[in-house]
């Protein structure tokens, strides 16, 4: 497996990328409320954006698996609150040692086979080289059922010395139903 960290990620590449994002996301659009997946124009975006960083992970024979974005820029991720980490850790934050991971994902064929750990493990790799922080957000749905950050957790701690877990910010949507049963 060949980890790639790319500034901008174009042409057919770009098209390659769009279709492992689609194929490890489309799922996320029936299972939360907040939209979690990326319209083709926000997905392009982010892929021109030089300020965010791109993690293509491929296999033996050079197809793409996996991708994940990471940028010490916040004010380059739509809805993240740069205020926030500023006042959360104003030190780390000024010198950009805070990191936003935007996404991980793998096509469904290659889940299982390493490709998640190797893009974890590059991108946390370099926030703990700077003492930074590392931040994603995870709906219900991958947090409680899959796990994930648990997961994420564990796998950190077998490279890193120290890392600890902190829920930063959590968002409950109420919907009040007024449709009438029968």
């Amino acid at each position: 497996m060949a980890v790639l960290v790319l500034d901008v990620v174009t042409d057919d590449l770009r098209e390659q990328a769009w279709k492992i994002y689609r194929e490890a996301f489309d799922p996320l659009r029936l299972t939360a409320v907040q939209r979690h997946v990326m319209y083709p124009e926000e997905f392009d975006a982010v892929m021109a954006d030089a300020r965010v960083a791109k993690y293509l992970v491929y296999d033996a024979l050079g197809g793409l698996q996996g991708m994940g974005t990471m940028t010490n820029q916040l004010r380059a991720m739509p809805l993240v609150s740069p205020e926030y980490f500023e006042g959360r850790w104003p030190g780390p934050y000024a010198e950009g040692r805070i990191y936003y991971i935007g996404f991980v994902g793998v096509h469904p064929a290659a889940q299982g086979t390493g490709v998640f750990v190797e893009i974890v493990q590059h991108m946390t790799k370099r926030v703990a080289a700077v003492d930074g922080v590392a931040v994603l957000d995870f709906c219900t749905h991958t947090n409680e059922r899959l796990k994930l950050p648990r997961a994420i957790r564990t796998l950190v701690a077998s490279w890193a010395s120290h890392v600890e877990m902190v829920e930063l910010d959590a968002q409950t949507y109420i919907g009040f139903d007024f449709m009438r049963a029968g």
